[in-house]
Order: structure tokens, then C-alpha cells, then sequence
């Protein structure tokens, strides 16, 4: 396989691993604040916490292959993704660190939680919109 190949294949591997996970957060969350079962955050942190970690794998082979198959060509679209998914590493990275400072006790109500909440429905919100967008190159 080629050097072409693999990179575009990384990119679409860690890209749809990373986006996946967070509209199973969404779901673990809205699951949590029906139930009120516990369980359903902290999966919803997992969730979380992968795809935030994977998140600079996908952006930065992203930026790869945008460099190499389209020679950094500046459209409305890429500049789309470049913007909003480094809007998506830091929202992800904000949602991540405000659960991790404060544990369990996010279950809590109060605003912190609503916060925390929000960002996840934004999280799943930019990665389907990241997805539409590069769906276009497909």
C-alpha cells in the first residue's frame, strides 16, 4: 500500500473512531439525566475521554491529507474544517477538564453541570458537522 494510501486511511480510521464516540456520549448523557443512574455519566466521560484524546490524531492527519491530496488548497470548506475542528480539539478538551476537576461531583445540579452537559450536545453537533463536510470529498 502506499504512503498515500495509509495516511488517507488514518485519517478516515481515526476520524469516524473519534466522531463516533461522541453521539454515544450524547445518548449516555441524556440516558443519565432521564435515569439519573450514575453509570450513564461516567460512560458518557469515557466516551468523552477517548474521543478527546483521539481528536488531535484526526485533525492533524487531516491537515495531512488535505496537504498532500489537495495541495492545501484554500476553499470555504477547508477552511471550515480547519476552523471548526480546532474548535471541536478545544470544546473537547474544555469538556473533558471540567468533568475530570470535578469527578462525581458533576452529577450534582447547579451550572457547572449544565455547562458540561451543553458541550457534549455541542461536541456531537461540530462532529456531525465536520462529517457532513468531509463527506463532501468522498
Amino acid at each position: 500500500m502506499t504512503r498515500k494510501k495509509i495516511l488517507v486511511h488514518t485519517h478516515h480510521i481515526s476520524t469516524h473512531f473519534t466522531n463516533g464516540l461522541f453521539p454515544a456520549a450524547a445518548l449516555m448523557i441524556t440516558l443519565f439525566l432521564y435515569t439519573g443512574d450514575p453509570l450513564f455519566e461516567s460512560t458518557a466521560f469515557h466516551c468523552i475521554a477517548i474521543g478527546f484524546l483521539g481528536i488531535p490524531f484526526a485533525y492533524l492527519s487531516g491537515v495531512m491529507d488535505w496537504k498532500k491530496r489537495f495541495q492545501g488548497r484554500r476553499t470555504r470548506t477547508f477552511d471550515h474544517k480547519i476552523a471548526f475542528g480546532l474548535l471541536f480539539l478545544i470544546l473537547g478538551a474544555v469538556t473533558f477538564f471540567i468533568r475530570w476537576s470535578y469527578g462525581e461531583e458533576i452529577n450534582a445540579a447547579g451550572a457547572v453541570k449544565l455547562v458540561y452537559v451543553a458541550l457534549i450536545y455541542i461536541l456531537t453537533g461540530l462532529a456531525t458537522y465536520l462529517g457532513h463536510l468531509g463527506s463532501k470529498f468522498i
